[in-house]
């Protein structure tokens, strides 16, 4: 990947841009507010710098465990600002940038690295979550190392590529439990990218087995002190009832959804989420079987609500209205990656997809999709950098025409 100096410098030049950009933000603008999930977080990172440890049975498992064992590293080794923990997620959220540049030049060209690259290290919405006490950065740096492995190892027969993506999705997993069912979909991309046979079945198990054991051991502690299988986390749950209901998908609605869906007094945490669950699904099952039309416009309203709608319930307008072009010029993008046959264009685009499905049959938020913005900015880039070298190519022609005429 280094071979020549010329892309060292580039990619020096990458990390060191996007992390000025998010120093510079850190000493201008104060640090956003601690929501409950950041707190959280806080409190669990806490109890291991302690010294108690994962088998303290009050360590949450309502998400998984890999943001707070960052923070308590983060605070450890440099100090127990908060601040400290922003200035890592900069450095590698930059990181992130460079790896996006990699992904885009493996599936595009360099115009189109470059291009997402530059994009994404002025993109606020990322820049704003990595100068919060948030999991999305982290997240989206292993989703995007999976991202890179998977891309360089569907160009190979060699397992072990695999079982590199396997890894790395594993710790993707034990940051945020939104990717657990990836590998339910790695089979069904790889058909996409034209890899069937014995040897893609052999490295889709490599991947699948690497993943079990990067997340085994916590299953394990979970049944160990809680007494209960919980594979990753018990958030799931909740995030359906949320989205069952249009009330819901605000915080003004929250209250009403606590008071009105009561789990059962001295239910385990793993019940409960199966409680929020079931409850969840029923609702959505009576909202379609009493008003049919209204269930497939509440759906439609779902899966728009996707790409601008924050839980807070502000902002949809600007979000959406900042986002418009990106969105525009992304599905372009996706025509043009099949009219050039860019094949490899089915990984990011599986991912992309897997988020939509996965948090529009949830609970849909913008924040939600933050991780795999980097994607659908490198789809907008190509559009972009396609239009402009066809309208580059059509000007040469008509000069060329222009010159026969006169001679």
């Amino acid at each position: 990947m280094y071979s020549k100096p010329e892309n060292k410098k580039l990619i020096a030049f990458l990390f060191a841009f996007s992390l000025l950009v998010r120093l510079l933000t850190l000493a201008i603008f104060p640090t956003p507010a601690l929501d409950s999930s950041a707190i959280s977080h806080l409190r669990a990172a806490y109890l291991l710098m302690d010294g108690k440890g994962f088998s303290d049975p009050s360590f949450q498992v309502f998400n998984p465990p890999g943001y707070p064992v960052f923070i308590a590293i983060c605070l450890s080794l440099f100090g127990g600002d908060q601040v400290s923990v922003i200035i890592v997620q900069a450095v590698m959220d930059s990181l992130t940038i460079v790896m996006v540049y990699f992904v885009m030049k493996g599936i595009f060209d360099i115009e189109t690295a470059l291009l997402s690259a530059g994009i994404l290290s002025l993109y606020p919405f990322s820049v704003y979550l990595t100068m919060s006490i948030a999991s999305e950065p982290l997240f989206t740096f292993f989703l995007s190392g999976f991202v890179l492995s998977s891309v360089y190892a569907v160009r190979s027969t060699k397992p072990w590529y695999y079982c590199v993506s396997g890894i790395l999705l594993g710790l993707t997993t034990l940051t945020r439990g939104t990717t657990q069912f990836v590998p339910l979909m790695f089979p069904v991309m790889l058909i996409l990218l034209g890899k069937r046979g014995r040897e893609s079945f052999f490295c889709c198990t490599a991947l699948c087995l690497t993943f079990v054991l990067v997340i085994l051991p916590w299953t394990v502690r979970n049944y160990v002190v809680l007494d209960e299988f919980i594979p990753v986390a018990t958030g799931g749950g909740i995030v359906v009832l949320m989205g069952s209901s249009e009330n819901f998908l605000t915080i003004d609605g929250k209250p009403e959804m606590y008071q009105t869906h009561i789990p059962p007094a001295g239910s385990k945490q793993s019940q409960n989420d199966k409680f929020y669950a079931r409850a969840g699904l029923k609702r959505h099952m009576v909202h379609l079987q009493t008003d049919p039309l209204g269930f497939v416009g509440f759906m439609a309203k779902k899966l728009a609500r996707l790409w601008y709608a924050t839980e807070s319930g502000r902002n949809h307008n600007l979000i959406l209205l900042s986002q418009l072009p990106i969105y525009v010029f992304a599905v372009i993008g996706v025509i043009f990656a099949r009219m050039k046959g860019k094949t490899s264009a089915w990984i990011p685009l599986c991912m992309v997809a897997y988020f939509v499905a996965l948090h529009w049959l949830s609970l849909p938020l913008f924040r939600y999709m933050i991780p795999i913005m980097p994607y659908v900015i490198g789809l907008a880039a190509f559009a972009i950098v396609t239009v402009k070298n066809e309208w580059l190519r059509l000007g040469s022609r008509v000069d060329v025409s222009n010159k026969q005429a006169s001679n």
